[in-house]
């Protein structure tokens, strides 16, 4: 019987080793987001209920479930090391061969990628350590815009269907303090992120 047991306990140990842990972002609001911490635990602190720090290593999924159409809002200050990415149209499960856009924001630059194709670089909008910006991704169907602060740096069309992922991962040696998260359905509370975007 003693056998049994030990069996079931190293069982659910390694199944429990094999799922990643969940968190929860606006608790308590209707912009509810769902975190998955993809990495190391110790890569990753919730600083509170709408900030995450990520440490060298560092990589999580966020999601708004059922939605697709989103504006992703984060407010990125890089504390240490280069930058960070982020991908959108993308999964948290098989994510390496997932099809994806992908944004990397760092000290050296900023550039896209369309299914591991690079698209553009611009060294014009480089992040700068202790200076947090403003990154803001818009789906809407088959366009995408990408704004870094006040600036639509990049506005592209995809056949990559829509997600409700938001990939956040550090660049080597980074840490970057992720505040102000926002993932609203397109037109849903979004007037903030109109004025910026129209401005």
């Amino acid at each position: 019987m003693k056998i049994y047991i030990l069996i079931i306990c190293i069982i659910l140990t390694i199944v429990s080793a094999c799922v990643n842990e969940q968190f929860v972002l606006n608790e308590g609001n209707k912009e509810l987001i769902v975190g998955l911490k993809i990495s190391g635990t110790e890569t990753i602190d919730e600083v509170n209920d709408n900030s995450v720090m990520l440490y060298d290593g560092g990589f999580i999924a966020l999601k708004r479930y059922g939605i697709t159409d989103l504006v992703s809002d984060v407010t990125v200050d890089i504390r240490e090391g280069e930058g960070a990415m982020f991908a959108i149209r993308c999964a948290s499960n098989n994510y390496e061969n997932h099809p994806a856009i992908i944004l990397t924001f760092s000290v050296n630059g900023l550039s896209v990628q369309e299914k591991g194709k690079p698209i553009i670089n611009l060294d014009k909008y480089k992040a700068s350590k202790n200076e947090p910006s403003r990154i803001v991704f818009r789906n809407d169907c088959k366009r995408y815009d990408i704004l870094v602060d006040c600036d639509t740096v990049y506005t592209g069309f995809t056949e990559i269907p829509n997600t409700e992922y938001l990939l956040i991962k550090t660049l080597p040696k980074s840490k970057v303090l992720l505040t102000g998260i926002s993932m609203v359905e397109k037109g849903e509370g979004e007037d903030n992120v109109e004025k910026v975007i129209y401005k």
